[in-house]
């Protein structure tokens, strides 16, 4: 879902966007399908972890979602869902000042899918906070916050993914209102 490092861009270039009707850019980075539906938005945001740039993925995606004609509780759910993604990847993936949080949003006809990634160290067993997400994630359950709870609780689809390389990558789906 989220660009490996080597096809992002660098980190001065500006996010990029698809239209309507858009197929793939010129680096590969976007499909043209989110499940079953074609891609009709398509934004990458990369941003440093720090707490004060979380409002610019915020501010993205509530505009993105919009113009698409999401429902206010959908955009409200969604901001909070990568909002706590994000703190989650600036506590826990870095441990200093450094390191960048990556954005990937696609709209399609039918529901929106959010890729939050980092390149830090990645959670701890003890940052997991339900037996769904220790479960995915492969690790024991522990006592812990509820920030994975929160997101888990607003959106359809969840999938926590921690790569051989290190870093953290979770992908949300939530589907259009009937």
């Amino acid at each position: 879902m989220c660009a490996p490092p080597s096809s992002r861009p660098p980190p001065a270039r500006p996010a990029r966007t698809a239209g309507p009707g858009s197929r793939s850019r010129d680096d590969g980075a976007v499909p043209p399908t989110v499940g079953s539906s074609p891609v009709e938005d398509y934004v990458r945001l990369d941003i440093p972890a720090k707490a004060e740039y979380v409002v610019l993925g915020r501010l993205a995606l509530a505009g993105l979602l919009r113009s698409r004609g999401y429902s206010d509780e959908a955009v409200a759910d969604l901001k909070r869902a990568v909002t706590e993604a994000c703190s989650n990847s600036i506590r826990h993936a870095y441990s200093h000042d450094g390191g960048q949080v990556h954005l990937e949003f696609r709209v399609a006809a039918d529901q929106v899918t959010v890729c939050i990634r980092d390149e830090g160290a990645g959670f701890h067993e003890d940052d997991i906070d339900c037996p769904e997400c220790a479960e995915v994630a492969g690790v024991r359950l522990s006592e812990g916050g509820m920030g994975i709870s929160l997101i888990r609780a607003v959106v359809d689809e969840f999938d926590l993914q921690r790569p051989a390389g290190g870093g953290t990558v979770l992908v949300l789906t939530k589907r259009r209102d009937a």
